[in-house]
């Protein structure tokens, strides 16, 4: 995948922490001593980048709704459809160039927690087709609930679905975040089991 624009001083930033899978090297952001840190795969119009975040005290959807440019460091770059990756040691990418995120993690404080219903949604967002539960005041339209909500909008039980290099792919995770803003297009939907980890498939973290 080409690298992303490099972006000026725009927008506040996001120190984006990532680094190859099965690789040491986690570099934390300039406000990160003693949090924890989630698994991170990102997901342009062209490919994925893949990696590890350093949370702040908020959710990362919140983290990526709070921040414009976010800048990556030794990010394992894949090309999809094609196939093919490299190592990219740092660059800087705008929020709207994120369709969706992976990530594992604290879905916040539960003390702030509102009492909510999931409501099953498909969302196309560029070559990839989410489906998984936005979670709703009782009573709201889950489609009106999507469109008011901010950019990064997190689906939970969710699955994935892409054209890689060897064929279709389907992957599985207990969160994705949206980019509502790039959305093609969102409708109701049934919901989707998540099996355990296949060929071609990122089954539900264990711990």
């Amino acid at each position: 995948m080409d690298a992303p624009a490099v972006i000026g001083s725009m927008g506040p930033r996001l120190r984006l922490a990532l680094r190859q899978p099965d690789d040491g090297l986690v570099v934390a952001g300039p406000e990160a001593d003693g949090l924890g840190e989630v698994e991170l795969v990102a997901f342009a119009a062209h490919g994925r980048l893949s990696g590890r975040i350093r949370l702040d005290s908020a959710r990362l959807s919140d983290m990526l709704n709070d921040n414009e440019v976010f800048q990556l460091e030794g990010v394992l770059a894949e090309r999809l459809p094609e196939g093919g990756s490299r190592l990219i040691k740092a660059v800087e990418i705008r929020r709207g160039e994120l369709l969706l995120v992976f990530a594992a993690g604290p879905r916040g404080d539960r003390a702030h927690r509102r009492q909510t219903v999931a409501r099953a949604l498909s969302v196309k967002v560029g070559p990839y087709l989410v489906t998984g539960d936005v979670h709703t005041t009782p009573g709201l339209d889950p489609l009106l609930h999507f469109r008011h909500r901010r950019p990064m909008v997190p689906l939970t039980d969710a699955v994935v679905q892409y054209q890689g290099p060897k064929g279709p792919v389907q992957e599985f995770a207990d969160t994705v975040v949206v980019n509502r803003e790039r959305t093609d297009w969102v409708r109701r939907s049934e919901s989707i089991g998540v099996p355990t980890s296949g060929p071609g498939q990122l089954g539900r973290p264990t711990n």
